[in-house]
């Protein structure tokens, strides 16, 4: 968080809204136009921060920044799928939304299916990148890279262009989507 903030981030986005921390138990959203910090949405030692983000000319933005704990071992499985059912559903009207973040989960595990079932599209999916790996950023012999990294959005969103980044620092690669609102 040091370094981020000595590279210029809170200049570049200076709103802000969640419960960073060292480590991965943390969780921030951080935002160039000004938002309404949420709740918290704390499962085991993890964090999701929610906030609703005020577009200049345009819609409110509700924004997730999801990681479920990895249910990397048995007794970490009901945290991880706690943490997936308490994201919102997509909805037809009310805020656009937008659930961006280390999920945990491919496309293939149900809890996400289901999420995807509510009518969000994933950002690499729909242009094509749905397998493009996010983890580990730049894979680990014999485990080969998965997407576990994923941009939702809601149906209203149009989604144009995704990429993924190395990035030092960080055993995920960093997402982006270009998206256009409502």
């Amino acid at each position: 968080m040091e370094s981020l903030k000595k590279a210029g981030l809170d200049d570049l986005l200076p709103h802000q809204a969640g419960k960073p921390a060292k480590g991965p138990w943390g969780s921030g959203i951080y935002a160039r136009f000004p938002l309404r910090a949420g709740s918290v949405i704390e499962y085991g030692n993890f964090r999701q921060a929610e906030a609703i983000v005020k577009m200049p000319g345009g819609p409110e933005v509700y924004v997730a920044s999801v990681h479920p704990c990895a249910p990397r071992f048995d007794y970490k499985v009901r945290c991880w799928a706690q943490g997936l059912r308490a994201l919102p559903a997509a909805e037809p009207r009310g805020l656009v939304r937008v659930l961006a973040g280390d999920f945990n989960a491919t496309l293939d595990h149900g809890p996400l299916r289901r999420l995807l079932g509510t009518g969000y599209r994933d950002a690499a999916n729909v242009t094509g990148q749905g397998l493009s790996p996010t983890w580990p950023a730049k894979g680990w012999k014999p485990i080969p890279g998965v997407t576990l990294d994923h941009i939702l959005a809601d149906p209203r969103i149009a989604i144009r262009a995704y990429s993924t980044h190395l990035m030092p620092m960080t055993d995920h690669r960093t997402l982006f989507a270009h998206l256009v609102l409502p």
